[in-house]
């Protein structure tokens, strides 16, 4: 099975360069030699190598790199997304901690990082197997952090119980972020498990900047009730858009990826309103901002917390057309009270936790919608579930000390 997993994936491999030629979106040609392991680095001292996906992921494996290094360990970050990888940017540029492109999955290009780097702890975030990385070498102790298997991925693993077994039994320990996800590694053959909460749902994560609320707080308006919504996927601007237009709100478009800003401008134009970048709202008078027909478009990369931060409520989307769902645990975070879309596959558990359970409000139609946000333009009511919710979550937090200490004693 080994030997099968490399001889499709040498196969894709041309493909993979090509995909990632096309979707990089800076220093491409850099990046892909990072992923082939022309890291040009050497590190004297052993090193700690943390890898996540997502610009979440990222965020919290900054924090948890930045206690690390206080406490004098080195430190190797990698990410495979854009944005994952400006964040890392962003915070370590002028740092002693490193940062790559995770490295495509095979064995030589692994080796060369772990030589070069001295690394001799790795740490995956929840569900990052990759096997040439897994059964490269004993000396070096694997993690697999924030540990969670998807309906979909348990029911694939199943089928390949053989195969799955024998990488799980290469993790040296498991911090996984639910009883759930300890019963499926349980049953696909994995050992030294521990339950460690919810990684996602850690206060520590969601840092609020005074001066990106101070400019945000401009597009505001006092007689409506303002309402983010956050990382929106194609067709679920429109939805947002009709559902609420008898309702007096002030709503603020951000789309979840970038280079659909244009887009969303259109729609708005053709939906009558006359739309404005926030990223450009220092070029207009409060007076044009205020204006009721004045739609915000935010096309700030890596800050929707700060916008959420100074808003009445948070729509989060990726979960209303989109079937996969976004973070709807961040606004609460930044204090704002959210309400999601039910179509939320990539957070089963989180759903079972905090939407089934009524904490976090879901809706599957414009009627419902329209009732939740009409429901908390009341003040009292908006307080009151977002302590509510607050609460939740804090039942729920996983801890960066119990993950120190594990690194520290594995």
């Amino acid at each position: 099975m080994f030997v099968l997993y490399n001889l499709i994936y040498i196969f894709l491999l041309p493909f993979l360069i090509l995909r990632d030629f096309i979707t990089i979106d800076k220093n491409k040609l850099k990046t892909i030699l990072q992923k082939l392991g022309n890291s040009n680095a050497k590190q004297t001292q052993a090193t700690i190598w943390l890898h996540g996906v997502s610009l979440g992921e990222i965020k919290i494996l900054s924090t948890l790199a930045k206690r690390l290094d206080h406490e004098g360990h080195n430190i190797l970050i990698t990410s495979t997304t854009n944005t994952g990888r400006k964040e890392l940017e962003k915070n370590f540029k002028n740092s002693d901690i490193k940062f790559l492109a995770f490295p495509y999955d095979l064995a030589y290009v692994h080796k060369k990082i772990i030589d070069d780097y001295k690394i001799k702890k790795i740490v995956l975030f929840e569900s990052e197997f990759w096997p040439n990385l897994l059964v490269l070498s004993s000396d070096v102790k694997i993690i697999s952090l924030n540990t969670s298997i998807s309906d979909q991925s348990f029911s694939r693993y199943k089928v390949i119980r053989f195969f799955t077994s024998f990488i799980f039994s290469k993790i040296d320990l498991f911090l996984a972020q639910s009883k759930e996800t300890i019963n499926r590694l349980n049953f696909l053959g994995a050992t030294n498990i521990q339950l460690l909460g919810n990684m996602k749902i850690n206060p520590e994560n969601y840092i609020t900047n005074e001066n990106k609320k101070n400019k945000y707080v401009k597009v505001l308006k006092s007689d409506a009730l303002n309402v983010v919504l956050g990382s929106s996927h194609n067709g679920e601007e429109e939805f947002v858009i009709d559902a609420l237009k008898s309702l007096k709100t002030n709503l603020i478009l951000a789309p979840r990826h970038p280079e659909r800003v244009e887009k969303v401008l259109q729609l708005a134009k053709s939906k009558g309103f006359v739309p404005i970048k926030i990223s450009e709202i220092e070029n207009y008078s409060q007076t044009k901002l205020g204006n009721n027909q004045t739609m915000i478009i935010f096309d700030e990369v890596g800050d929707l917390i700060n916008l959420y931060a100074v808003a009445d409520l948070a729509i989060v989307a990726g979960s209303i057309i989109f079937n996969k769902g976004h973070n709807f645990m961040e606004p609460i975070f930044a204090n704002t009270l959210c309400i999601t879309g039910s179509k939320l596959n990539n957070y089963k558990q989180l759903k079972r936790d905090l939407c089934d359970s009524n904490q976090i409000e879901t809706f599957e139609t414009k009627n419902q919608l329209r009732a939740l946000v009409d429901k908390y333009k009341n003040v009292k009511t908006r307080k009151e579930k977002l302590l509510s919710q607050k609460k939740a979550l804090e039942d729920l937090s996983g801890s960066y000390e119990l993950i120190i200490n594990s690194l520290n004693d594995i």
